[in-house]
Formats: C-alpha cells, structure tokens, sequence
C-alpha cells in the first residue's frame, strides 16, 4: 500500500472512509460523538476531512462499525496516524493563501489533472518571466514576488518527477493572445507551451476564438488522487472565486464537469493542430 503523502490528503481519504463505514453501519452522528466525547459539530468536520481522529479513536470507531476486515481497519488506522507537517506552510509558502493550500496538496498526490483555462496561462505552466511580468502588474512588493514565484516553480515539478502526473490543458485562445509582459515574455511562454506539448504525460488543446463549439467563462480543475487502499480513487472538482475556493466531489458534480470537460475538449484543436497553433504564435511574438 503506497500512503499520500500529504497530511491534508491523507485526512481526506480516512473522512471517506470512516464515513462510509458509519453509514454501512447504520449508526447516527450523535452516538458517535458520545463516543468520541465530541459534539455532532466536530464529527461532522472529521468526515468532512477538516478534523483528524486517534489511531486509537479510529480503531475503537471501526469496531463499533464492525469492520472485521484486518487489512482495512489496519490501513485505515494507518491514515489516522496523520500529523500536521510543521513548517510546511513557512518561508515562501507562507504566502500561499489559507484557502489554497488544501488544493496544493491535492495537487501533489494526484496522478491526473485536467484543467480549463479561460483568459491566462495556467500557474502549472507558466514560465518564470511570465509569473513576473503578470505579479508585477499587480504592484506585489518585490520579495513577495520572490515566494510566490518559488511556491509556483515547486508546483510545477508534479509535471517533472520520477512518475508525473498526467496532465491536459484546454486554454481559450485569449490565455497566448493577453500580452502579459511584452512580446518578448510571450514569445518564451508560448514556445514552452509547445514545448510541454511535446511531453508523453502533458496534453494541451486550444479553443480558437473562431471555434464553433463550447465558450467557457470560468475555469475549473479535475483531479483524481489514487486511493491508499485498494478503494476506488477519489475524483474532485476545484473551482475558486474572488473571495472563496471550492471542493467538489459529489458524484453528480463530477459527472456535470466530466460532460463538460468532453464537450470542451471534443471543440477545441487536436493535439497535433494545438501544438502547431502554439507555433505560429510564439513566432508572431517573435
């Protein structure tokens, strides 16, 4: 069994699962939280992944639960030894806003990511000069811009490592055509789309302006994050707002967005015309 190896996914997973077995079980909220000595408020929280549980407290919890299955309550169990990592969220990842940092882990553990792009070039794919250029615009203080910048470049080796994610792309044509930072800056962004284009693992399509199919207005991120066990993986929605980001992981939202993102997909460019879309405009910035 390979473990997530972030604290907020590991919490999210056990959620699931303690969930799942209460309802099996047919036990109420209430009782368990005179077991715990907690109130309905707090059990609400650990199934929703915002609150952990005692390896011991899981254990007693599985037992009400009659989950005889040993290997599962020992992986199980296992998810509950889950600690917060101090200092993961110190020096330049401290300036990742609160709301966010549960997607950066998500992020990190996911095995497929799938992202809609509406105006600018996502942060995953983003060239360092490109980040600049779009932060400077923002009147951010020069260090700031320094963590941010780091915090966005560690992102990015999920695209990089020993076993990457799979990760597809549709961008509206206005994410290469919004001039952030001068032709010069756009000339290196775009030839880097086309270059991770070229990568096994990356997809990237374009929605021409022209295109005849879906117009999309707000983007959205797919991710599926492979289980600890041998339990089906969890697949989740993120979408964010001015003031607020969101987890969606209903059946019925991920479905909506999976006929979305098939629509928007089946629209946009192929591959291949992508890439030699790509082309053509780095050599316009040229």
């Amino acid at each position: 069994m390979v473990m997530p190896l972030t604290p907020t996914v590991r919490l999210k997973f056990l959620s699931i699962y303690m969930r799942d077995a209460r309802l099996k079980a047919g036990v109420e909220p209430r009782e368990v939280a005179q077991l715990l000595g907690r109130d309905t408020t707090r059990v609400t929280k650990m199934e929703k992944g915002r609150e952990g549980l005692t390896p011991g407290d899981a254990k007693m919890l599985l037992d009400r639960y009659d989950v005889h299955t040993e290997d599962q309550k020992r992986e199980i169990v296992e998810l509950a030894r889950t600690r917060s990592q101090r200092g993961r969220w110190s020096n330049h990842r401290a300036i990742v806003p609160l709301q966010q940092r549960a997607y950066y882990d998500f992020e990190q553990d996911c095995d497929l990511l799938r992202h809609y792009g509406a105006e600018l070039v996502p942060g995953l794919l983003q060239t360092e000069a490109y980040m600049r250029a779009m932060l400077d615009r923002r009147s951010i203080e020069p260090e700031v811009i320094d963590d941010v910048v780091a915090t966005r470049l560690e992102r990015q080796e999920m695209l990089f490592r020993q076993r990457p994610a799979q990760a597809a792309f549709v961008l509206s044509e206005s994410c290469v055509r919004r001039i952030i930072g001068g032709n010069a800056v756009m000339h290196e962004q775009v030839a880097h789309l086309e270059s991770l284009a070229r990568r096994r693992n990356v997809q990237i399509q374009l929605a021409p302006f022209d295109s005849d199919g879906v117009a999309n207005t707000f983007t959205f991120t797919m991710l599926r994050i492979p289980a600890p066990t041998t339990a089906p993986p969890l697949e989740m929605v993120y979408v964010e707002n001015l003031h607020d980001a969101d987890y969606l992981d209903g059946d019925r939202e991920v479905a909506d967005y999976s006929d979305l993102w098939s629509r928007l997909t089946a629209n946009a460019l192929g591959l291949e015309q992508s890439r030699r879309f790509l082309k053509g405009v780095a050599q316009q910035y040229a």
